[in-house]
């Protein structure tokens, strides 16, 4: 059994690669909080901003199972189901906590992490659009 590399190129891809996943979340957070602090209301840029993060994490988690798969292999279905269950079960129950015991502004936490997932169809529309161009 191998194992991948813990430096060098494959650790530097990977880094890029997390770098690039992180950074139109993490543009859009910082936006979410000048502009609740521009309106008087930092908390709910905060919330927002929290929402987009446990978006991201999602993503990233998404992203690390995606590449533990080995193509060779077929995984099995009940284990890919189990382990996309399992995330968006901690991820949901994280952001649903914050958002009953934040009240009365802890429901801008779903809406954080539900423009993450449109940020996130969106790049990946664009990206596909540009391949078949290409393509």
């Amino acid at each position: 059994m191998a194992t991948a590399a813990t430096a060098g190129p494959a650790l530097t891809r990977s880094l890029g690669r997390v770098l690039r996943a992180l950074a139109l979340p993490a543009g859009v957070a910082l936006l979410a909080l000048l502009v609740g602090a521009a309106v008087g209301h930092i908390a709910i840029g905060l919330f927002v901003a929290g929402g987009i993060a446990l978006g991201a994490v999602n993503g990233l988690l998404l992203e690390s199972a995606t590449a533990r798969m080995d193509p060779a292999n077929a995984p099995e279905r009940s284990a890919i189901v189990k382990g996309s269950l399992g995330r968006l079960g901690l991820i949901s129950i994280i952001a649903l906590a914050i958002a009953f015991f934040a009240q009365p502004n802890g429901w801008l936490v779903l809406l954080g992490l539900a423009g993450y997932q449109l940020l996130s169809l969106a790049a990946r529309l664009g990206a596909a659009a540009k391949e078949a161009r290409l393509g």
